[in-house]
């Protein structure tokens, strides 16, 4: 896909980010499919973009805060040592998104862009590093 001159791409599920918690899973799933909505946003035309955009970072941030909490919980349940720096992850991942949100208000491809490169970006490396981490933890324990 070509978007503003540049090829991208949709961010995908791949088995090697399963952390093997099934609920965790599909909550990783469901905010790669928002992500790629907020692809699909910036795609939309002028008129379209401000509604489908607000839409889509309202579920992003909804669910991110959802997700955020469920797995916070999980890590306090089974006692992860590393669970407060985990949660500061959590919280700078959500301070950025607000801070990037904010640049979003009018239609510019080059900052709809970086944000959508960066939330799946940051997303797919959370996962296969900081939540493989607590999962092997929790699965060894």
């Amino acid at each position: 896909m070509v978007y503003n001159g540049r090829m991208t791409n949709l961010f995908t599920w791949d088995d090697s980010l399963a952390t093997g918690f099934p609920d965790v899973d599909l909550q990783h799933k469901k905010l790669i499919a928002i992500i790629n909505d907020v692809h699909g946003a910036m795609q939309a035309s002028q008129g379209e973009y401000a509604i489908r955009m607000a839409k889509d970072l309202k579920r992003l941030t909804d669910y991110t805060v959802y997700h955020f909490s469920e797995e916070e919980s999980f890590m306090r349940k089974h006692d992860y040592p590393d669970f407060e720096k985990h949660r500061r992850e959590h919280e700078t991942f959500i301070e950025q998104v607000n801070a990037q949100i904010k640049t979003l208000s009018q239609v510019n491809p080059d900052d709809g862009y970086r944000f959508y490169r960066f939330l799946g970006t940051w997303l797919l490396n959370h996962i296969a590093k900081s939540d493989r981490d607590w999962a092997m933890f929790i699965d060894h324990s």
